[in-house]
């Protein structure tokens, strides 16, 4: 297993939830032009499985432009193919790791890695279900997620929405030994015993968000939820904590 020493991570899982919240923001919209700029701060574990949290402010971006995207901070796309009911497309994102600092000590930093992204998407009956694929391509030993999510929004009035939303991920190999592996050096540096983890799924989630239209161009997002470590991930002998709650808060801006 080869671990980089990572920069100091200020995005992190912040910037995942974030991407899920204005998902959820804008998954009944239409508009084949959209610009949607904002900030929040999410409440985040250090990395997953820690048991310590951080508050970290949050750019909220949302960027439509006929069949190009940008979302969150991380997420820059096209859509293929897009329909009303259908979506498929590839994007480039970004595959956050964690900072040395953050796990305990003897346990390297995983470097952030540039991903490369095929997705779909599909309505049905007010439901979104949506399938990623994300294979990191600057950090190869960083592997591959997979992400399947099934969202429904509930439009309450016509200024709330609320969605449920709930998804698991799998990870193959190289992902979990980077993210949670530990190697000989690192089991004699921390003390920890070594964990050589496999293939499989990582985690499962449930999440609840929140748009309220305050007027025509501002909104105000938020967003609770929980995610638990499964298999192998859940095993590694510096997670601290398998189930761990996220929240985020913010204002946007829609022109």
């Amino acid at each position: 297993m080869t671990r980089i020493f990572a920069r100091p991570q200020t995005i992190g899982m912040g910037a995942i939830l974030a991407t899920m919240v204005l998902g959820t923001a804008t998954a009944a919209q239409a508009e084949p032009n959209r610009w949607t700029l904002g900030a929040g701060v999410g409440v985040v574990p250090r990395f997953q499985g820690a048991d310590k949290y951080k508050a970290q402010p949050l750019p909220l971006v949302d960027i439509q432009v006929g069949r190009f995207f940008a979302r969150g901070v991380d997420e820059i796309g096209v859509n293929v193919v897009d329909t009303p009911r259908f979506k498929a497309g590839a994007s480039v994102s970004w595959m956050h790791g964690y900072d040395s600092d953050d796990v305990p000590e003897g346990i390297d930093g995983v470097d952030d890695a540039l991903g490369a992204r095929l997705f779909v998407s599909t309505q049905f009956r007010g439901a979104v279900a949506r399938l990623t694929a994300t294979q990191a391509v600057t950090e190869t030993d960083r592997g591959l997620l997979v992400n399947a999510s099934l969202a429904y929004p509930i439009r309450t009035n016509e200024r709330l929405t609320i969605t449920p939303s709930l998804g698991t991920t799998w990870a193959n190999a190289k992902y979990m030994d980077s993210y949670f592996g530990v190697d000989a050096p690192e089991a004699a540096a921390s003390g920890l015993r070594r964990h050589n983890p496999s293939s499989g799924f990582k985690d499962i989630f449930f999440r609840i968000s929140a748009s309220y239209r305050i007027t025509d161009s501002i909104s105000a997002l938020g967003s609770i939820g929980v995610t638990h470590l499964l298999g192998d991930a859940a095993d590694s002998p510096f997670v601290e904590q398998k189930t761990q709650p996220l929240a985020l808060m913010g204002l946007t801006y829609t022109f």
